[in-house]
């Protein structure tokens, strides 16, 4: 059965928050339009973003945002986000990064995407706009 766009949009909210996380990054700038910019860049890069149709479109990075909000209220997940000052990936459970990305990743979406994916998310931004682990 297909994922539901919300179901699709909450994938990619666990697999960018484990992603960043591989790449010892403890939190991003919250600002809106920098993590819809990061986003919309990473996104379209990104050859397992064909696997999501219900997130391409005009504004995928506002549905990025969307999901990024609704991420710490939400049931179940490898991980989530925490959105205050810094915009703050976490995983949820006692795993560590590999584990929970090992148990994220599907067939249609490895480990190694999910790496790529946070890496040219992370490498958007500007020095100042990053918290390293």
């Amino acid at each position: 059965m297909a994922q539901t766009k919300d179901q699709q949009v909450k994938a990619i909210v666990i697999g960018m928050a484990l992603g960043v996380l591989a790449q010892d990054v403890d939190a991003v700038t919250s600002n809106k339009m920098s993590l819809e910019f990061a986003f919309n860049r990473a996104w379209r890069n990104w050859p397992a973003a064909r696997r999501f149709p219900n997130v391409n479109g005009n504004h995928p990075g506002n549905l990025f945002w969307i999901g990024l909000d609704k991420s710490e209220r939400r049931a179940g997940g490898y991980a989530a986000w925490k959105l205050d000052r810094w915009c703050k990936p976490y995983i949820n459970y006692d795993r560590t990064v590999g584990e929970a990305l090992d148990h994220h990743a599907t067939t249609d979406v490895t480990v190694q995407q999910w790496i790529d994916l946070g890496r040219s998310f992370v490498d958007y931004f500007k020095p100042e706009d990053v918290r390293k682990l």
